[in-house]
């Protein structure tokens, strides 16, 4: 191999690397690619991905050569995942060279959104309208849902990254709270958790345990700390937006609303699974997978809650989306994950998380430390479900 060409090919594992951690591969998939692609390209590297820096270390007879890439965001783009996913493929059969590769490469991750900033709020609004319903929320609540998702959709557009969560939190709880006494009825809780369903970081704590799983330490450690300042700076939010309406209009006791009933939300399902699509920007052609996907994973979610514990039905739950994802990688040859991650949104805990650090922080302890040992196994149900299922039907897809 030329000097060129050796250069060439580290320069596109690197770029390739960081892009997809930044595009939301976990840690063990990011060095799985990367140790496939350069033994392809026959080449010896080690890896160890973060969520924030990939170190790599290129080794030759002359000795070896240690490369570092900074991530510097974390967010999900699906369609941007199966775009790498082809360009490794193609890199490492050399139906294109490492620069060729490396050009394309560029290309994908400059790209424009699929969809615009108006599309996206919409979707924000619509996602929490259909997600109300799922924590308790009855067919009224769904409006002050929908008020909270948006305010969080325009913050999305306008405020800086770094303090989206807080004040995402802060409008969807004021918003809420100023309108609910607009209503004869309401679940409030249930509105503002709808509302700010996009914010909470259930997929930030399940990567996190699965890469502590799969002996991924340093990741793992580091992505269940940033979950856990997610979850208190969203909090610090709703609990502030809360107070904040109180001072404006006192105090208000509203009679709690009944429940949605069974088959409407069973009829949220295919809604909130084309919004999650639009916010994760899945590929268009993927949609209907997704739906079956989810379906089924929330099926054997809510079919198995009747006469089993919930972490066992997240278990199950898990373990159904597990093979049907590895099962759909391995027939289609596209990521396991483009199917995955929408189908997590239905099991994923991050909403125990968020209402376990809100109780402590208004003092409730008992409700706190009951949430937050309800958390942790159905945190590891959720991981060991998939767990499971990669060993029962493998993927054969290093995404």
């Amino acid at each position: 191999m030329s000097t060129d060409v050796y250069k060439d090919t580290i320069a596109f594992t690197g770029r390739l690397g960081a892009a997809l951690a930044q595009y939301g591969a976990p840690a063990h998939r990011v060095e799985d690619v990367l140790n496939l692609l350069t033994q392809d390209l026959e080449i010896d590297g080690v890896y160890s991905a973060t969520p924030s820096i990939l170190m790599m270390e290129f080794r030759n007879a002359e000795g070896s050569q240690v490369r570092l890439e900074r991530i510097h965001s974390n967010e999900i783009d699906l369609g941007r995942l199966q775009r790498l996913d082809q360009l490794f493929n193609q890199v490492a059969d050399k139906s294109l060279s490492p620069r060729e590769g490396l050009a394309a490469l560029e290309e994908i991750i400059d790209a424009k959104p699929r969809f615009g900033p108006w599309i996206t709020t919409l979707a924000f609004a619509v996602t929490s309208a259909s997600a109300t319903p799922l924590f308790g929320g009855a067919p009224s609540d769904m409006l002050l849902g929908t008020l909270a998702g948006a305010s969080v959709g325009l913050v999305a557009q306008f405020a800086p990254t770094r303090l989206l969560v807080p004040i995402g939190g802060f409008c969807a709880a004021l918003l809420a709270s100023l309108c609910a006494p607009l209503m004869a009825t309401a679940n409030l809780n249930a509105a503002i958790l709808g509302g700010v369903i996009v914010l909470v970081p259930g997929f930030t704590l399940t990567l996190g345990v699965s890469e502590l799983v799969t002996h991924n330490i340093t990741a793992g450690v580091s992505r269940l700390g940033a979950a856990l300042v997610t979850a208190l700076m969203l909090s610090f939010g709703v609990i502030f937006g809360h107070a904040a309406a109180t001072a404006m209009i006192g105090a208000t006791t509203l009679p709690l609303s009944t429940p949605s009933p069974d088959w409407l939300l069973w009829s949220m399902v295919p809604v909130a699974v084309v919004t999650i699509n639009i916010l994760f920007k899945a590929p268009v052609r993927q949609w209907g997978w997704i739906l079956l996907t989810s379906s089924l994973s929330y099926g054997a979610l809510e079919a198995t809650a009747t006469f089993m514990r919930p972490d066992l039905a997240v278990f199950i739950g898990a373990l159904t989306l597990g093979c049907t994802s590895n099962l759909y990688a391995r027939f289609k040859n596209m990521p396991a994950a483009i199917i995955r991650m929408p189908g997590l949104l239905f099991l994923v805990p991050g909403s125990l998380s968020f209402l376990s650090i809100r109780a402590v922080m208004e003092g409730h302890a008992e409700q706190a430390s009951a949430s937050g040992g309800q958390l942790i196994l159905v945190a590891i149900s959720l991981v060991m479900g998939m767990v499971v299922a990669g060993t029962l039907i493998p993927p054969r897809k290093a995404l």
